[in-house]
């Protein structure tokens, strides 16, 4: 599986027609055909905002994130490589690509199983914290803050840890609010997110 995931990563370094179709089918391994996730510790891609795409990819090329690698190679299902082992040979353009591709795609919900009780709580912590950059319950496809319920659970949770432990960098004003919450608040959140998107209501006509 190592040797594939290389050989994959040696196609998307040249140029053509079939390049956005080389990288793409590298990313399906672990993100799904359509940027939809199966793993729990991998996000959906599909449908976030493209500059949230771009600058994760950019992140893990530069090592700015945490570089784990997930649950799904252990079983041999994913390639055995960090995300960013996989980024380090793309180009920005070839980022950029990626980016576009998977950001016109419908996000779809995680089936996660989650608290209903602990998501109210969720929510309402959200709402006090939360809501002023990730908006509307964290599911705004246009928030270049990212899309949050709806997300696999292991990842929200990852994310969170990354965070509040100095792993990952964020902002200034997210990290404070953040590091504020209890274990047990932000547990909270992570069942809030973990919660399924409520579909809109129609619109009256």
């Amino acid at each position: 599986m190592r040797m594939l995931c290389l050989l994959l990563m040696l196609t998307v370094t040249g140029a053509g027609a079939s390049e956005l179709g080389a990288l793409a089918k590298q990313c399906a391994a672990c993100h799904g055909v359509d940027g939809i996730s199966r793993w729990p510790d991998v996000p959906n891609i599909a449908g976030l905002p493209e500059v949230v795409i771009a600058n994760a990819l950019y992140d893990y090329r530069g090592h700015a994130r945490p570089c784990r690698k997930p649950v799904c190679a252990e079983d041999g299902a994913c390639p055995d490589l960090s995300m960013c082992e996989i980024a380090e040979p793309m180009t920005d353009g070839q980022m950029d690509t990626l980016a576009r591709f998977y950001a016109a795609r419908p996000f779809g919900s995680a089936a996660n199983e989650y608290d209903p009780r602990l998501a109210e709580q969720g929510l309402t912590i959200h709402n006090s914290n939360c809501e002023i950059c990730h908006t509307t319950g964290g599911s705004d496809p246009e928030d270049e803050a990212s899309i949050l319920r709806g997300q696999n659970r292991a990842y929200i949770a990852n994310a969170m840890n990354d965070y509040r432990s100095g792993k990952r960098l964020g902002e200034a004003a997210m990290l404070k609010r953040l590091n504020a919450l209890s274990a047990e608040e932000v547990a909270a959140l992570v069942e809030f997110y973990a919660s399924p998107q409520v579909p809109a209501p129609p619109t009256l006509r």
